[in-house]
């Protein structure tokens, strides 16, 4: 609540919480919209990246967030963001993945990710 008149803001009296709350919930909206159609657009994507393999199947390295989200840019010419690439550990396995991207509150989307030996 305002003490005294304010110049742009309000009167002695108002309570600007409520504003504050009301931006906070239109930007987290359009923010949850924004996510929602970037979701529909990657939402079951195939992105294919390469893991270098020795002779006996042990990988020398391994496909992290990072790797995934310049994959995306690359094949798909879609920015993500790679802390909203949902990895407990990063992949060490050739084969076929599903990859979880968390792009807002409650908006997943999940690609694809196909590991091929690097050659």
């Amino acid at each position: 609540m305002l003490t005294k008149d304010v110049k742009d803001v309000g009167n002695a009296g108002e309570v600007k919480e409520a504003k504050i709350r009301a931006a906070a919930a239109k930007r987290e909206s359009k923010d949850r919209e924004e996510a929602q159609a970037l979701a529909d657009e990657i939402g079951n994507k195939t992105v294919v990246v390469r893991l270098k393999v020795g002779e006996e199947g042990k990988a020398f390295g391994s496909i992290t967030n990072t790797d995934i989200a310049e994959a995306l840019k690359a094949q798909h010419q879609v920015e993500v963001d790679r802390h909203r690439i949902a990895l407990k550990d990063p992949i060490k396995t050739l084969g076929e993945h599903q990859v979880t991207l968390h792009l807002a509150r409650e908006v997943d989307a999940a690609i694809n990710l196909i590991v091929t030996r690097d050659r």
